[in-house]
């Protein structure tokens, strides 16, 4: 049987608890990648100042000082040590109780403080359950919870992006953005179906207007080739 050395159980600590860097690195990645884009991109001679190239330009310059600000951020703050367990939705009218917290171990399982008799591991009146408040010279002192990631919430943003991509260019901007818009807001929780079919439309159409008069640049027109 082997065990994990300090140093390699040290790395994934520091790690788990800075699962945050992802975003970060994401904004890296993108900033770097628009700047290539921008710095190479062909400008006719006979553009006016500030060109096409300057608003891709400041949003590159963006990404990079977000992805520095929140790395330091992260890195700073690192998440609490307790991960927070699942919670089991409420039954019978009665309030769930509120979930115990666990300890995340190197190998990725988590697991559960063991109950002792000078320890109570129910929620009693809407009190928090035990691990989540601990008593400091006779008062009750939270304390922190790492929060779970929401993975269905990511991989629905990750399918809506990808369909907006496929569809950019047969439907056009202004369809294809409001479904990226609409399916946003339908993963982050949304339940107003129809209210958001409105809200997309509005923005898709509002971004086509600027982009095209006011920037002079024609967005995919798609199946609305004849109309914009």
């Amino acid at each position: 049987m082997t065990t994990e050395s300090a140093p390699d159980r040290g790395h994934s600590e520091f790690l788990a608890r800075r699962t945050g860097l992802v975003m970060p690195a994401l904004l890296l990645v993108a900033g770097v990648v628009l700047a290539i884009g921008t710095f190479t991109m062909d400008v006719p001679s006979g553009v006016a100042s500030p060109g096409p190239q300057m608003f891709p330009a400041f949003i590159s310059v963006a990404c990079l000082v977000f992805a520095v600000l929140l790395a330091v951020d992260v890195l700073r703050k690192p998440e609490p040590e307790q991960v927070a367990a699942r919670t089991a939705p409420a039954t019978g009218g009665t309030a769930a109780r509120t979930a115990e917290p666990t300890t995340a171990t190197p190998d990725g399982q988590a697991t559960a403080p063991a109950a002792t008799p000078d320890r109570d591991t129910t929620a009693v009146g809407g009190a928090t359950a035990a691990g989540e408040t601990s008593a400091v010279g006779g008062a009750a002192v939270e304390e922190p919870l790492r929060i779970r990631s929401n993975r269905p919430a990511v991989l629905g943003l990750v399918g809506t992006v990808i369909v907006f991509i496929a569809l950019l260019v047969p439907l056009g901007w202004i369809i294809a953005g409001a479904l990226l818009f609409w399916g946003v807001a339908r993963t982050l929780g949304s339940r107003r179906p129809v209210f958001d079919i409105f809200v997309a439309v509005a923005m898709s159409s509002s971004i086509q207007l600027a982009f095209s008069a006011g920037l002079g640049l024609n967005l995919p027109p798609g199946i609305l080739a004849g109309v914009f």
